[in-house]
């Protein structure tokens, strides 16, 4: 197989999700393939023959997306109850290498991870699942465009850790999850039918550096959402005198949505 030495590592590139373009950081799109085989009745051994599996059809396929990236304004934006942390809420990602772009249309998340730590920046991850394989793309920009230095604040620059909590918050992660799986029919093609959607929730992992009193139930707000829930975990720890002491929150919500002030402790979002 030729190569082709014209291209180099490091040019350009970006990523999409949903429409917007992101500062991806890795990604890729996968598809794999479960095929159909006959196992021989009756097989003659002789010296030097092999025995293996014969190929009987195509089989099925699927595909996967995954994608890593740093937040920013204008990315936030996808992130709210009405798009990506919505149930069964279908969304297109691309990736452009620098020289060539793919996307993989129609995906549904299986995971959305959204993160904090000091001394980095917001940082995200995603795992999605489409009917169809990734197709070549002339519609993901190559390279990340940033916004003129003349418009401040910047929207199109990663957001910094210090801007996403409060005092005393060490590190925190989001996290979404949604059971996806692709259904498939008796007809002569490898792709799903269509994928179905089932439960999903939402973690909320916080640590702080000072030991609040544990809560039987928490709220958490953001500009875009607000998650009710259940404290799953909670607990101090002090490693010793060079240490700081650790109070880890961990909050779930549950897969049931509570109408009205008098709705149950599991309303996911509202």
């Amino acid at each position: 197989m030729a190569t082709n030495d014209a291209k180099r590592l490091g040019f350009g590139g970006s990523g999409e999700i949903d429409g917007i373009q992101c500062l991806m950081t890795s990604g890729g799109f996968d598809t794999s393939r479960q095929r159909s085989y006959l196992e021989p009745l009756n097989i003659v051994p002789t010296i030097g023959a092999s025995r293996s599996r014969v190929a009987h059809a195509d089989g099925i396929a699927g595909y996967t997306a995954n994608m890593s990236f740093d937040m920013t304004t204008n990315l936030l934006a996808a992130f709210t109850t009405g798009r990506l942390f919505a149930r069964g809420y279908a969304f297109d990602i691309g990736i452009n290498d620098g020289e060539s772009a793919q996307q993989m249309t129609d995906c549904l998340a299986q995971s959305i991870t959204l993160s904090g730590a000091a001394g980095g920046l917001i940082s995200g991850s995603l795992t999605a699942i489409s009917a169809t394989p990734p197709v070549p793309s002339l519609i993901v920009d190559n390279n990340y465009i940033r916004q003129s230095r003349s418009v401040l604040p910047s929207n199109n620059v990663p957001i910094g850790y210090w801007y996403s909590g409060a005092t005393d918050v060490r590190d925190w992660s989001l996290s979404m999850n949604q059971n996806v799986t692709p259904v498939y029919t008796n007809e002569n093609t490898v792709n799903p039918r269509y994928l179905k959607y089932g439960l999903f929730d939402f973690s909320l992992s916080v640590t702080t550096y000072e030991a609040v009193v544990a809560h039987t139930a928490i709220s958490i707000a953001t500009s875009t959402s607000t998650l009710t829930g259940l404290t799953a975990s909670s607990g101090f720890s002090f490693a010793g005198i060079t240490d700081l002491g650790n109070y880890t929150h961990l909050f779930e919500t549950s897969a049931a949505i509570a109408f009205g002030s008098g709705g149950s402790d599991g309303t996911i979002i509202t």
